[in-house]
């Protein structure tokens, strides 16, 4: 058991400087000696982590990582991806609402097939075998961990969290960050992967015609008449404000590792029809309407003809992403909100399907 290690060593050391030396040098020593070992552990866990990775080792790999909010995390970060990239495309709303029905259940299956000890094993013995096989990878360091790529590895927030980022292969990139909780033992439980790991296939697989249609919603311009002539928009049934923006930080004695940006808003039913559920997709912006951050949101709370729901929300916080930075930082007075709702559930059964 790793914990063993720290105590054994500091019970040692405790022994031999009250053997040798007077009760107050005695408790210095002490405790200097659990402050240079505590700060010494978690480099020599994430070691030990990137050589049981190298080697294939499973074991190895299980015993240092914190699988469930591993998962958790990159879930979030994926899904995250996605429906950016679906709100930043020109897509249909039927195909944004597949691909926003879909994405999840997918995400979830790849996720829960690659993220375990035998299948990380599986990737980096593929990836050895793909450089084995590779006639220009001729670096010295080719057999071993190549530290040169830690470009940090301290203490983050605390002395429960320890950040170790990885530079990017490709220059000018993000690097990837991860991150070891204590929860008992130093364990593996953040892994944040640079945009650029998702942006260049997400990119290819929009149409020709995106980046003229991202142009037109940058400045705010309608799309052509010609899509939407025989299809006016249907007005929104809601009248939304915010009420309240805050933040909570994560608490890990009591096991909440994330970090969350908190939000509340008023929902208004400005119709007649009691409506059951709905979804849309929400938007913060600043005082000018410039975009903030934007993601799909789906309630399933009631709200009656003419009544007015309160939600409280939260977004998982990432310190690395841009927007969830901005949103962050923007003071409650310097906020707007919209919200775009896509499909209706009433409380009689029957739905509707907004032409947005």
């Amino acid at each position: 058991m790793d914990w063993l290690i720290p105590i054994i060593f500091c019970a040692v050391i405790a022994l031999i400087a009250f053997a040798h030396f007077e009760r107050k040098t005695a408790i210095s020593l002490s405790l200097f000696s659990f402050v240079l070992f505590w700060m010494a552990w978690p480099y020599h866990v994430a070691y030990n982590l990137a050589v049981a990775m190298k080697d294939g080792n499973a074991s190895g790999i299980e015993s240092r990582i914190d699988w469930e909010h591993l998962r958790q995390g990159l879930r979030g970060d994926l899904n995250a991806m996605v429906l950016q990239n679906v709100s930043r495309t020109g897509s249909s709303s039927s195909a944004s609402g597949l691909v926003a029905a879909l994405a999840p259940a997918i995400i979830n299956q790849m996720i829960d097939g690659y993220i375990t000890p035998q299948g990380i094993a599986n990737l980096v013995g593929q990836r050895k075998q793909a450089k084995a096989g590779d006639a220009t990878t001729g670096d010295g360091n080719r057999g071993g961990f190549d530290l040169s790529r830690v470009q940090y590895a301290f203490f983050d927030g605390g002395p429960f969290t320890f950040n170790v980022q990885l530079t990017n292969e490709k220059p000018n990139e993000e690097p990837f960050v991860i991150l070891f909780r204590w929860d008992g033992s130093w364990r593996l439980s953040r892994l944040v992967l640079p945009k650029s790991a998702f942006a260049n296939t997400l990119d290819r697989r929009s149409p020709p015609s995106s980046p003229a249609v991202a142009s037109n919603r940058i400045v705010g311009s309608a799309p052509a008449a010609s899509t939407r002539a025989s299809s006016p928009p249907t007005p929104s049934p809601f009248k939304v404000s915010l009420t309240r923006k805050g933040f909570k930080n994560s608490d890990p004695t009591n096991r909440d590792y994330e970090d969350d940006i908190t939000f509340s808003v008023a929902i208004e039913n400005t119709g007649q029809r009691n409506i059951r559920a709905f979804d849309g997709t929400l938007t913060f912006t600043d005082l000018l309407d410039n975009e903030i951050h934007s993601s799909v949101l789906a309630i399933n709370e009631p709200v009656g003809g003419g009544a007015t729901l309160v939600w409280n929300g939260r977004l998982k916080y990432n310190q690395f992403i841009d927007a969830h930075q901005r949103l962050r930082s923007a003071s409650f007075e310097n906020l707007k909100i919209k919200f775009i709702p896509r499909k209706l559930l009433f409380a009689d059964g029957s739905m509707e399907q907004l032409n947005r």
